[in-house]
This record gives structure tokens, C-alpha cells and sequence, in this order.
């Protein structure tokens, strides 16, 4: 395996033991301004529909009538140039770009040091680390890569130097950027070099529009409202959902009308009741019905609303079947006690989860021991599933992904497994892809537990 050190910010792979302290972005790993400005924004206006062909020209030469003998060697050799590009190779490149916010010379002296502490967006280290645990593995399984890794230091003029290199026109698969500002110019390099981009965290779509060459690792949040929604259409046959967020205006309407989008989009065998509204607890309460099973979607990021909302709720299961949902930064809200979760049996929607009790689970936080001297966060552990699964594409099935998407997977090594589908167009055009494979965790006995159908 060759690692390439890639102007203008030219890493080596981490090597010995690492103590890593990480700095905890946020669930979306976006600040809350630029994620709602990304993910619902003004819609741009609509674009003919992208359509990956593996063999476009096949289509023209069907066309051709009595054209001369060079066109029809033209279009032979176009032919044979889309088949070879997509044709199974010995040696692939993958290219890696994350925000690591260093310069050259502070990069190379982290690298040097036995220790890492103190350094800002370490997220990033994390999951390059677990990346590079993927790589080994691939490479005992036969797969040759040549790999590089850009510091694009979260600055989309450095992006775009980064997107002029050699290494990246060479690339078969990019793994980032992180943040959507960086994704859309990256999208679109993706779009006009017919390169497969993946977006490791971000659940915002707004870069990937009209672009089958985009994949997303992490499900949109339209796809894990739907997942939950869904969950609960099934949990009863007899059911009220309400939707419980702050106001009209602000994040909470952002979120409020992002589930109302999903259940209207949703489709549900049998009875579908019409949504009910609250802005307190007393009118969720309102809105219950004793004898059926009521369910709150917390549509609300507001730590003091939410708290009060949940200690209130808290009161009303000694008369009323009621369970709560919502998104996943309510986990992070210091002031709620595990009481109100447990009481509630609180519900979110994630794109990706490891079962803690899984042997898979055991036998890499001791790999990752072994190699860190430390224990894997779950930015190293999503590094290592995605590069895995990138991998296990490339050696399996070549360079054209989608291809793969369907096939079996390496689930044997992996800790999470992804199942990438086309999010399609309203004419049914391939819009970009996306990871399928939503877990909703419920908690119960003080602990979360996937939800089972």
C-alpha cells in the first residue's frame, strides 16, 4: 500500500501509539447557523436530472446511419474508453480530505510527538485513524491502494488549490470534505470529473443535488424522521403522534416542518392519522387520548423548553400511554435527568450505531489499543466501517460503486453495516445516493437498545 504525501498539505500516516483527547463537535459536526442554513435554505432552481451511464456512447452509436468510417471509429473508441475506465484494475487510489486546521509545520510536529493534547479538531485525527486500520485490513485482503490525505483546513479557497492536484484527478474515490460550504464545491468537481465523492457525517443534502456521483454515509434527515415515524406506525394500530416544538419561528419551526414534510412523504399500510400540534405541555396533553398510544416528537433544540417539556411528560405516563422522540443533540443537554428518559422511553432516529455488547465491537476497541494506546471514539470507529466498505467495493465489483451496492458485504469485519439506494428524482433519475440503514435506539433499563420490527 503506497501512501502519497499530497501538496499543498502533505500528510504521513499516523505510526506507534497516540493518545488523542478529542474536541466533541456537535451531532452534525456543523455549527448550528451553517447546518440549518444548508439544510434548509432556499431550494436553487430546478436542473435537468444527472444520469450516470457506465456506457453512454452505446446509446449514440444506436443513432448512427451511414455516418463515415471515422465517426464510427470515434465512437468505437469512446466505447472502449468508458468500459476500460470502469473496468476492474490492480491498483486504485483513495483520497481523504478533512479539516484538520494545521499547517505544514504544526502537522509534521503532531506527528511527531507520542502524545497529542491540547489540539483543536481532533475529530478528524479520529477518524483517519480508524481509516488507517480499514487500509490494513484491506490490504490483507488483497486490495492494493494508493492512498492521500489533504488538510483542507475547513477553507473552501484551499479546497479548490487541494481539487486542482495531481493525486485527485487520479483518485478513484474521495472520502470528504466535512462541512456542506466545503461539499458543494466538491460536489461539483465530483459532477464534472465523474468521480464517486462520499460525505462522511453530514445528513444535509443541499450538495448533493442532481449529482449521482455523491454519496451520502450519513441518511438525510428526512430519511431517519421517516424511519422513526415509520417505527411508530408499527409499534400500534391505534395511535396519536404529536408534534411538540417552541414557536412559529427559529430552529424549532426549521425541524417542525422537516417532520411534517417526512410524514406527508411517508407511506403507511392501514390508518394514518392527521399530525396534532403543541407549543406546551399542557396542550400536548390536550391532545392525548387515554386508551391509545401516544407519541411526542420533541421538535426542539431549545435546552430549556425540551427539559421542561420531558419533566412535565414525566408526570403524564401515570395516565396516558405516551412515549417521546426526537433528535439526537437532546442527548447532549446537560440538565435533562436519565429519570425522564427512562420514564418516557426516549427515541431517535441514527444513521449509525455499533451494539455495544457486539464481540465485533470487543475485538477492535483491543486492535485499536494495541495500535493508539487508547480507545476508539465513534469518529475512529465510522472511519474504519466507511473505508472498509469503500474498499470492499473497489475490490469486489472495480471502480463504479454503485455497482456494488447491492452485492454482499464484508458485515464479517465490519461494525456497522451501510445499504447505499438512489435518492430519486421526481421523474425518477438517479438524484444522488444514499446510506439506507437507519437504527431508531430506544432507552429502556437505563441503557439504549435498537428497536426491533
Amino acid at each position: 500500500m503506497l501512501f502519497t504525501i499530497s501538496a499543498p498539505n502533505r500528510l504521513q500516516p499516523l505510526n506507534g501509539n497516540k493518545h488523542i483527547l478529542i474536541l466533541l463537535l456537535s451531532l452534525f459536526l456543523l455549527p448550528s447557523c451553517a447546518f440549518l442554513q444548508d439544510l434548509f435554505g432556499e431550494p436553487e432552481p430546478e436542473k435537468p436530472p444527472v444520469v450516470i451511464d457506465k456506457h453512454p456512447e452505446e446509446k449514440e452509436d444506436t443513432l448512427v446511419i451511414d455516418e463515415p468510417q471515422e465517426k464510427e471509429d470515434h465512437i468505437k473508441d469512446k466505447k472502449d474508453e468508458q468500459k476500460g475506465k470502469w473496468a476492474k484494475r490492480d491498483v486504485y487510489r483513495i483520497s481523504y480530505i478533512l479539516p484538520f486546521h494545521l499547517d505544514r509545520t504544526e502537522l509534521e510536529n503532531l506527528m511527531s510527538q507520542d502524545n497529542i493534547t491540547g489540539m483543536q479538531s481532533l475529530a478528524s485525527l479520529e477518524f483517519y485513524e480508524g481509516s488507517l486500520m480499514a487500509l490494513d485490513t484491506l490490504q490483507e485482503m488483497g486490495l492494493n491502494l494508493e492512498v492521500s490525505l489533504f488538510d483542507d483546513l475547513r477553507d473552501v479557497g484551499r479546497l479548490e488549490d487541494i481539487l486542482d492536484q495531481y493525486e485527485m484527478i487520479q483518485s478513484d474515490v474521495v472520502i470528504g470534505p466535512l462541512f456542506n460550504s466545503s461539499l458543494e464545491v466538491a460536489s461539483e468537481w465530483a459532477k464534472a470529473n465523474e468521480k464517486f465523492i462520499v460525505s462522511p457525517l453530514s445528513p444535509s443534502s443541499s450538495a448533493a443535488k442532481e449529482n449521482p456521483w455523491f454519496l451520502m454515509a450519513n441518511s438525510t434527515l428526512g430519511t431517519q424522521l421517516q424511519t422513526l415515524l415509520l417505527s411508530w406506525t408499527k409499534q400500534s394500530v391505534n395511535y396519536r403522534i404529536i408534534i411538540a416544538s417552541k414557536g412559529e419561528t427559529g430552529t424549532d419551526s426549521l425541524i417542525k416542518a422537516e417532520v411534517i414534510k417526512a410524514w406527508d412523504a411517508l407511506k403507511v399500510d392501514g390508518y394514518k392519522p392527521q399530525l396534532a400540534f403543541a407549543n406546551s405541555a399542557e396542550a400536548v396533553q390536550n391532545s392525548m387520548i387515554q386508551g391509545r398510544d401516544n407519541f411526542v416528537f420533541l421538535a426542539s433544540t431549545d435546552e430549556l423548553f425540551v427539559n421542561g417539556m420531558m419533566r412535565q411528560l414525566s408526570l403524564y405516563t401515570k395516565n396516558y400511554d405516551l412515549e417521546v422522540g426526537g433528535l439526537s443533540p437532546v442527548l447532549d443537554m446537560e440538565s435533562l435527568s436519565l429519570d425522564y428518559f427512562e420514564n418516557l422511553h426516549f427515541q431517535y432516529p441514527s444513521a449509525y450505531w455499533v451494539n455495544p455488547l457486539s464481540p465485533k465491537l470487543e475485538n477492535f476497541i483491543n486492535d485499536f489499543g494495541k495500535r493508539y494506546n487508547s480507545n476508539p471514539t465513534d469518529y475512529a470507529m465510522r472511519g474504519y466501517d466507511l473505508t472498509l466498505y469503500v474498499g470492499y467495493l473497489l475490490l469486489q465489483n472495480g471502480p463504479f460503486l454503485p455497482e456494488g451496492f447491492s452485492r454482499p458485504r464484508p458485515t464479517r469485519k465490519m461494525l456497522y453495516e451501510f445499504k447505499f439506494g438512489p435518492s430519486l428524482t421526481s421523474d425518477g433519475a438517479t438524484d444522488f445516493y444514499e446510506n439506507k440503514n437507519v437504527y431508531i435506539l430506544r432507552f429502556d433499563n437505563y441503557r439504549f437498545e435498537q428497536v426491533r420490527e
